[in-house]
């Protein structure tokens, strides 16, 4: 896997600047309690009444997604598949944005994850609780 990582150029680090920017954003919401404000959910799709399953384990390489199941009307069922949005963090123009838009996403290999964003941002701020 590391000879993948060094021949495809994938940067593994942050810049500083970057580092700095997303432990802002992680110190800030630790002090909100890790509330998201009700003028925020109410912009969105809530689906905290629906049964949502969250897998986490030590060997897993993601944090920020789940699946949904939910009988409907009809007697069909919908099955949700749900990507937290950190994007909510990153705001236009910061180092954040610059160094999300050059990587493009996250990296999945077998025995890492090359995040999109420091891990402050893709693992911790993901896991809110609503106000």
């Amino acid at each position: 896997m590391e000879s993948i990582v060094l021949e495809r150029g994938f940067e593994v680090g942050f810049p500083q600047a970057v580092e700095k920017e997303a432990e802002q954003i992680g110190i800030a919401s630790n002090k909100l309690g890790k509330k998201i404000a009700a003028t925020e959910i109410a912009k969105r799709r809530d689906i905290r009444q629906t049964l949502n399953i969250h897998h986490r384990s030590i060997r897993r390489k993601r944090f920020d997604d789940a699946i949904s199941f939910k009988k409907l009307p009809d007697n069909s069922y919908e099955i949700g598949i749900h990507i937290a949005d950190v994007s909510h963090y990153v705001r236009e123009g910061t180092a954040l944005d610059r160094e999300a838009v050059k990587r493009g996403c996250s990296i999945y290999l077998v025995d890492r994850t090359i995040p999109m964003l420091p891990e402050v941002l893709s693992n911790d701020v993901c896991s809110f609780e609503p106000t």
